[in-house]
């Protein structure tokens, strides 16, 4: 009798142990499905997001087409594709905003990638929009390096063109192959401005000051910048490019351009004269009242999911193609 009430016990524990079991195995099955399924649906909003961003890009391209329709010799900041920026609209179950902003209304960094014209000036060794990185990085105040501001625009310059030939006081191979983590230089354009962060002497403090007056185009040197679209807040770099040009008088300048902006160069130029601006034949081809590139940065939001895109765009003959997409915060 003793041992049958043994076996029965041995059997109910085992039963139990089973049991037990069973519903671990059921709440761990029961808690992977429940990640599967907030997965699925965190990536079916995020396909959604995405959807909703990509919207923004059509619709920022058709506002670009009917503003280069409207008026193809000119872009200023009054036209469409310039209106409303920012400002969040309501879709389903979420929202969408997008900002267009001009890409010469900055100086172009692959600008430096130019190679000086001998026959111009024997002695230029750079080119127009290398002087205006030194005039822009000297221009700006308390700029937090250890290196000179001569030694930074050169450094760009060498990592931009094709050769090893260190110019001036900038940095080829050698600077920073000799680095803790060696790297090379690109000998090419930028795609992006964060590569400035490569460069020596172009710290995370350094970038914060620049990176509101530069910008990149991908594959292009184009440095003609939009007088008409150029923001108050870019006076500095107005001053950078035209000798004899203060901070103040380039405020002056932007402060007096009509709403609609300048029907012609002429008038801009004459109001740079005026401000004391000294050599401006020498930098005339620098300034455009039109602008073919710009750059779409989206925010779309659903479900409590935020989705970022970062477009550039090109506008030119009645059509707009998209040069580059970025997805993220990184730009």
């Amino acid at each position: 009798m003793t041992t049958m009430n043994r076996s029965k016990g041995a059997a109910l524990v085992i039963v139990l142990f089973i049991v037990a079991l069973a519903a671990m195995l059921a709440v761990e099955m029961s808690a992977n499905l429940m990640v599967q399924v907030q997965r699925s649906s965190n990536i079916q909003n995020h396909q959604q997001a995405k959807w909703y961003a990509f919207a923004a890009e059509e619709l920022a391209i058709k506002a670009l087409k009917q503003t280069k329709k409207d008026d193809p010799d000119k872009t200023h900041l009054e036209q469409i594709w310039a209106q409303q920026g920012g400002v969040p609209y309501p879709v389903d179950n979420g929202t969408l905003s997008g900002t267009i902003t001009d890409l010469q209304a900055c100086l172009n960094l692959n600008a430096l990638h130019v190679k000086p014209d001998p026959q111009t000036d024997p002695n230029n060794k750079t080119n127009p929009a290398h002087k205006a990185l030194l005039a822009l990085l000297e221009n700006i105040e308390n700029l937090p390096t250890d290196e000179s501001e001569e030694a930074m625009a050169d450094s760009v310059f060498d990592w931009l063109d094709e050769d090893s030939i260190t110019y001036r006081s900038g940095a080829e191979e050698d600077e920073y192959l000799s680095r803790q983590y060696p790297y090379m230089t690109a000998n090419s354009y930028f795609a992006s401005t964060s590569e400035l962060r490569l460069v020596k002497g172009f710290n995370p403090l350094v970038m914060e000051k620049l990176l509101p007056f530069v910008c990149v185009i991908p594959g292009s040197e184009l440095l003609q910048i939009n007088v008409n679209t150029l923001p108050a807040e870019s006076a500095i770099l107005l001053s950078s490019l035209i000798d004899g040009l203060s901070l103040s008088g380039a405020e002056a300048v932007l402060s007096s351009r009509p709403q609609d902006g300048y029907d012609d160069l002429e008038a801009f130029f004459e109001e740079v004269n005026q401000q004391g601006a000294q050599n401006v034949k020498a930098v005339e081809n620098l300034f455009s009242i039109n602008s073919e590139y710009f750059k779409l940065q989206t925010q779309a939001e659903f479900a409590e999911l935020r989705f970022s895109m970062t477009t550039l765009l090109h506008a030119t003959n009645g059509t707009v193609t998209i040069l580059a997409r970025k997805f993220g915060g990184v730009q």
